[in-house]
């Protein structure tokens, strides 16, 4: 009788787990389902798997003779999304676009931060060199997830890219709206994905001579391990062994 209660919390915590991992789930070969909500057609938009351990999925398309249309894809954890277009892969001098959704079931946020610096008073909101078109960026949530969508008016982007995400529950104050160091950071282009660069570069985000680095935060990164797959490995391991 306890094996089969014990098998059968088993299953119940496979199947939680299992729907937790794929309602944050996307991939290249999904379809996109919030086209309805971004405010510009999705439908030619190309995919990248732009930052792996982060499960960051980057959509975008040239759509017109300078127009650019991006959807970043990412786990709506409580925080903050960001991608920025730098130079030189810095951080300094580079403009994000920001997005999360307000706490208590409040609205989506998107904003532009110009990177000025290493602390939050020198990365302002509403402020960069990306010339965004009216209307967007647009930020929406569906299935614990969260999309990033915006259009750029630019003959070409800036070559690098710059992912960031947020530490929990430490969203832009209505303040300020100054940007809490980033959890985790990685650089790459729309042709590769990211790499990341987490705390290797020391507290400013900066990369050696002759590499790339950037922060959006103005962060330490570190590995992370579900509860839930630490909790079903030690049930398993009770029901097998004990």
């Amino acid at each position: 009788m306890e094996d089969d209660s014990s098998f059968f919390i088993i299953i119940l915590l496979l199947s939680s787990f299992t729907f937790s991992a794929n309602s944050q789930s996307d991939s290249c070969a999904a379809q996109l389902t919030v086209g309805d909500l971004i405010p510009f057609s999705t439908s030619s938009l190309a995919c990248v798997p732009a930052w792996t351990s982060e499960r960051f999925f980057l959509r975008y398309a040239k759509t017109g003779p300078s127009l650019w249309s991006f959807v970043l894809s990412a786990p709506d954890g409580g925080a903050y999304v960001a991608i920025g277009f730098s130079p030189d892969g810095r951080m300094v001098g580079s403009s994000a676009v920001v997005g999360w959704m307000a706490g208590d079931g409040g609205a989506g946020m998107a904003v532009q931060y110009f990177l000025g610096g290493y602390s939050p008073d020198q990365c302002p909101p509403e402020q960069g060199n990306l010339t965004l078109v009216r209307g967007s960026p647009v930020v929406v949530s569906r299935s614990s997830r969260l999309y990033l969508a915006f259009q750029l008016n630019a003959s070409r982007p800036e070559g690098v890219l710059v992912y960031a995400v947020g530490p929990e529950n430490a969203l832009p104050s209505a303040a300020d709206g100054y940007l809490a160091t980033h959890r985790s950071m990685a650089s790459g282009s729309l042709n590769a994905p990211a790499a990341d660069r987490g705390s290797e570069y020391g507290s400013r985000g900066e990369a050696p001579s002759g590499g790339s680095g950037a922060s959006v935060g103005c962060g330490s990164s570190g590995g992370r391990t579900s509860a839930g797959a630490i909790a079903i490995a030690m049930l398993l391991h009770h029901f097998i062994c004990c």
